[in-house]
């Protein structure tokens, strides 16, 4: 519940900030008062803060073996690092940076055994940019730990442990607002074991998707 708090209260401001940000003198979105967009808004160096929120649904079968359904919905708070300087500089396609996030998340099952999972996690994530353009493209990987209330229900074999590892994959695309500030869209894949420490470990197995805001700084 604090986790939920805390992630309401974040979105609310960054939404309020971002809107101040866009606004002009009169109260109105003007392109004349719209901030001069960076050439690399994403140089190393600058970090950034994103939250976001989403929904993800399993079961999403391998093997034709049967998953119980577990969803899930909740939100993630991301804090970002820019560590390289731009690379593949003359690729039409390739050209970006990587960046490095520390993400924390707090989800409510919506439907299946359990009523929380909870955790941390690490992402490394490919910014594709192109001078002058407003959308950045980009595909992350990482993975974490979690702690989830689901074991606890013995009729289940989702989940077999308190501590559980994360493994996530995911597309995405960010549309600048001003220098600063950003629209993200995100779809992915998460995995979710015990890596077989525990008796019970059929795994989840989802696919889900998440909208916030992030603010490079």
């Amino acid at each position: 519940m604090l986790f939920r708090r805390l992630l309401t209260l974040t979105l609310t401001v960054l939404f309020a900030s971002a809107a101040s940000a866009l606004a002009g003198s009169d109260g109105k979105t003007t392109l004349a008062t719209q901030p001069v967009l960076l050439q690399d808004p994403l140089a190393k160096g600058n970090t950034e803060l994103e939250a976001l929120g989403g929904y993800f649904h399993s079961p999403i079968t391998t093997g034709g073996g049967h998953r119980p359904e577990l969803d899930y919905a909740g939100g993630d708070l991301r804090y970002g690092d820019i560590l390289t300087n731009v690379l593949f500089d003359k690729s039409a396609i390739m050209r970006g940076d990587v960046e490095f996030l520390a993400d924390a998340f707090g989800e409510n099952i919506t439907k299946g055994p359990g009523s929380y999972i909870s955790g941390a996690s690490v992402l490394f994530r490919y910014n594709f940019f192109h001078p002058g353009s407003r959308i950045i493209p980009y595909f992350q990987l990482g993975g974490g730990g979690l702690h989830s209330d689901a074991a606890e229900n013995q009729s289940q074999r989702l989940i077999g442990s308190d501590f559980e590892f994360l493994l996530q994959a995911d597309l995405g695309a960010r549309f600048l607002l001003t220098d600063h500030w950003s629209i993200l869209a995100e779809g992915g894949f998460q995995h979710i074991s015990n890596a077989d420490t525990a008796a019970r470990n059929v795994g989840v197995n989802a696919l889900g998707g998440r909208l916030g805001l992030g603010y490079i700084y």
